[in-house]
């Protein structure tokens, strides 16, 4: 067993990783017990790598003259507050509410996902509130129009359940998503519900049961080039939605609601339960190339990364993957959750969640910033979240599993102005060799 590695380009160790424990994939259920336990024993020998219980946590590498330097939205799963970080990882802003993936508004406000979608203003008073027959989940954005698109769970209507063949899964109520777009006075204009799309029949194999599709991200499209060139899949407003549990990205017509576009990908088997797939946006470099965290959990097809996560940009005509970030060996993985964002300096924010990593990446795959979870603010120790399950429930950092961080540039919004102004300090490393603890009874009280 390797007991510790390196992050690839630096010299900075990474975080133990999460063990199983909790994953609800219901194997006792699965009726193909011995395919399932074979992707499961792939899992856990990748994750034989361990990594060390002890490191450096809050910013670990920044090299400003590389960075685009800003703010970021830093939210824990389930813990309170969430904060505005400089890039030296000094909390300048928070608001009193539970990590999850919020969103923050060109005015100031929060978008905050609880199980309805709250706006909160820069102060943390409630300005708006949608809630959906169900619960929202995992994506919601703000439209330029003030409308509202998101995800919230759909149930299985029991008209069709007889479509199901599984004896098993047919005494389930299976869990989908619906896309939902919301005017500012909460009405529905637009709803898309998977179960009207895609065959109920279709399944993976490690997620047979309620969480049928697990979609976590449904992007509009933007404007594009490609658009332009009469590649009419990609008209504005149409809306890119990935599905986890199908390892498989979808673009779907607004107009007609019908799938014309998909991605599975080929690279080391294909897509892994991928999340938050998006088309950059215009005036960012790669624009109207797709960018896609590949999070490398087994499906039927992709053991090749099993155990290791990419992120993929891709051109979405001829499906070539155009740039890519990878580590060697599994030093770079996150099983759930997990989101990738191409900043204006061309380089790309990378948020490893499940163990509490995000960071920058030049073109060339250099770390140029890195933010390792403390587990802490304002000096007290933050509780653990509830429901989730680690391999050591002690372990701060992990318990400091993030929820999609978002880079911010210094200008977005008019309060950022009233911030102090950031003193930008450069962080270089140790080496592992030079980095030792000395006995306790050695150490200067």
């Amino acid at each position: 067993m390797i007991a510790y590695s390196l992050f690839v380009a630096e010299t900075v160790s990474q975080p133990s990783k999460p063990c199983k424990k909790g994953w609800n994939m219901e194997l006792k259920r699965t009726t193909n017990a011995v395919a399932t336990g074979i992707l499961v024993s792939i899992i856990f020998a990748s994750l034989s790598f361990a990594f060390p219980t002890v490191h450096p946590t809050g910013v670990t590498i920044y090299k400003p003259d590389k960075c685009f330097n800003g703010y970021t939205l830093y939210s824990i799963r389930n813990v309170k507050p969430v904060m505005l970080l400089d890039m030296n990882g000094n909390v300048v802003h928070t608001w009193d509410i539970s990590g999850n993936t919020h969103r923050l508004l060109p005015n100031g406000h929060l978008l905050a996902l609880t199980n309805n979608l709250l706006e909160l203003d820069w102060d943390g008073n409630k300005v708006w509130e949608y809630k959906p027959p169900t619960k929202v989940h995992h994506f919601a954005e703000r439209l330029p129009n003030g409308n509202t698109i998101l995800l919230a769970w759909d149930i299985l209507p029991d008209s069709m359940a007889e479509k199901i063949t599984d004896p098993e899964r047919k005494s389930v109520k299976l869990r989908g998503s619906q896309i939902l777009i919301v005017d500012p006075n909460g009405q529905v204009i637009w709803q898309w519900s998977e179960f009207d799309h895609f065959d109920v029949n279709k399944y993976s194999v490690t997620d047979k049961f309620v969480d049928w599709t697990h979609s976590n991200g449904a992007y509009m499209i933007p404007e594009n080039h490609w658009y332009t060139e009469g590649h009419k899949e990609f008209k504005p407003g149409n809306v890119l939605l990935t599905v986890r549990h199908f390892d498989t990205c979808y673009i779907i017509d607004r107009d007609t609601k019908e799938m014309v576009w998909s991605y599975r990908g080929d690279y080391r088997g294909g897509l892994s339960h991928p999340h938050e797939a998006h088309m950059i946006e215009p005036n960012l470099p790669g624009a109207g190339n797709i960018l896609i965290f590949d999070n490398g959990i087994a499906g039927t097809d992709s053991q090749g990364h099993t155990g290791k996560s990419f992120v993929l940009e891709i051109n979405p005509i001829t499906k070539a993957i155009l740039w890519k970030y990878e580590s060697p060996w599994f030093e770079f993985f996150t099983p759930t959750n997990g989101s990738a964002q191409r900043l204006p300096n061309g380089n790309t924010f990378i948020k490893e969640d499940d163990v509490a990593r995000i960071f920058e990446v030049t073109p060339t795959g250099e770390i140029v910033w890195e933010y390792i979870g403390t587990g802490k603010y304002n000096g007290r120790e933050l509780d653990e979240p509830k429901g989730d399950i680690y391999c050591d429930p002690g372990y701060k950092t992990l318990a400091a599993r993030t929820k999609r961080p978002v880079r911010y540039p210094y200008d977005y919004c008019p309060q950022f102005k009233n911030l102090p102004k950031p003193k930008e300090l450069a962080v270089t490393p140790p080496k592992n060799s030079d980095w030792q603890l000395v006995p306790d009874a050695l150490r200067q009280k």
